[in-house]
C-alpha cells in the first residue's frame, strides 16, 4: 500500500506522537549527559594527580577536593540515569497508548483485529484496550509492563515486537518506579530488593550497575548498555507495529 516501509505504517499508526522529534530530543540531552560526564570524569582524574604531586597543607586540600568531586560524581550520575528513564520509560509508554488505540481504531480496508486469548474475554471492559491494564479473572488491574505484553499477546502483536520485549518493559518499568518513589538513595530495604530481583528475573547483568556502601548496593543506574539497547530497542518496536500493521492491509 502506498509502498511504505513499515516503520512509516508504525508512525502513520502514531500520528499523534512525533516520535522522531522525541527521540532526536532525547539523544541531544543524553549526549550532553555524556559529555558532562566524561568532564568530571577528567577533573577528578587531575585532581587525584595533583594531590599525589602535592604535599603538606595543599596537597590535604587537593585530596579533600578529590573526594568532594568524586562523592558528588555518585550523584551526578545518578541524576543523568533518572534523567534517561524519566524520557524513555514515558515515551514507551505513549507509544504502547497510542499504539493500540490505533489498532482499535483500524478501519477499513484494513482487517479488523480479533482478540483472543485470556484478555478477550474482557474485550467489553472499558480498559480492555489500556495497556495500563492487566486482565485476569477478578477483572483488571493496573500493571503496564504486563499488561501491555498480555495485550500485545491477544492482538497478535507480540511475536512481531523484539524478542525481549516483555523482559525489558519489566525492567524499564520497574526501575523507572523504584526512581521516581524514592529518589537517588533508596531505602535499604528496596535497594536488597532490587539486587534480588535483577537475579530472579533474570536480567542481564549488564543493564544495571550500582555504587556501593559497606559492600552493599547504594545507589543503582541504568547502565550505558542498557540506554543504548533501549534506543535501538524503539526502533525494533516501531519495526514490529508496522510490519502488524501492514499486515492487516489487502495487498
Amino acid at each position: 500500500m502506498f509502498d511504505l516501509s513499515n516503520k512509516d505504517y508504525a508512525v502513520l499508526l502514531l500520528e499523534d506522537v512525533d516520535l522522531e522529534a522525541q527521540l532526536i530530543a532525547v539523544r541531544s540531552l543524553l549526549r550532553r549527559n555524556a559529555r558532562a560526564d566524561e568532564e568530571l570524569g577528567q577533573e577528578i582524574e587531575d585532581l587525584a594527580k595533583r594531590a599525589g604531586d602535592a604535599s603538606g597543607e595543599y596537597g590535604m586540600h587537593l585530596e579533600n577536593s578529590w573526594v568532594d568531586r568524586l562523592h558528588g560524581s555518585v550523584f551526578q550520575d545518578a541524576a543523568h540515569s533518572m534523567s534517561a528513564v524519566g524520557m524513555l520509560v514515558p515515551m514507551l509508554e505513549s507509544i504502547l497508548t497510542a499504539t493500540f488505540v490505533g489498532i482499535r481504531d483500524l478501519e477499513a480496508p484494513a482487517r479488523p483485529v480479533t482478540p483472543t486469548g485470556p484478555r478477550a474475554a474482557h474485550i467489553g471492559h472499558k480498559n480492555f484496550w489500556d495497556p495500563h491494564y492487566l486482565f485476569g479473572p477478578r477483572g483488571g488491574s493496573k500493571d503496564i509492563a504486563r499488561g501491555a505484553v498480555q495485550l500485545a499477546d491477544s492482538v497478535g502483536l507480540l511475536p512481531l515486537l523484539p524478542a525481549d520485549f516483555a523482559m525489558a518493559a519489566d525492567a524499564l518499568f520497574t526501575y523507572r518506579n523504584r526512581m521516581f518513589h524514592h529518589g537517588f538513595e533508596w531505602p535499604k530495604a528496596e535497594r536488597t530488593k532490587f539486587k534480588a530481583l535483577i537475579v530472579e528475573k533474570g536480567w542481564p547483568s549488564d543493564w544495571f550497575v550500582s555504587s556501593e556502601s559497606n559492600h552493599e548496593p547504594w545507589i543503582f543506574y541504568m547502565s550505558d548498555t542498557l540506554i543504548s539497547h533501549a534506543l535501538e530497542w524503539f526502533d525494533a518496536i516501531l519495526e514490529g507495529i508496522g510490519t502488524f500493521i501492514q499486515g492487516r492491509y489487502p495487498q
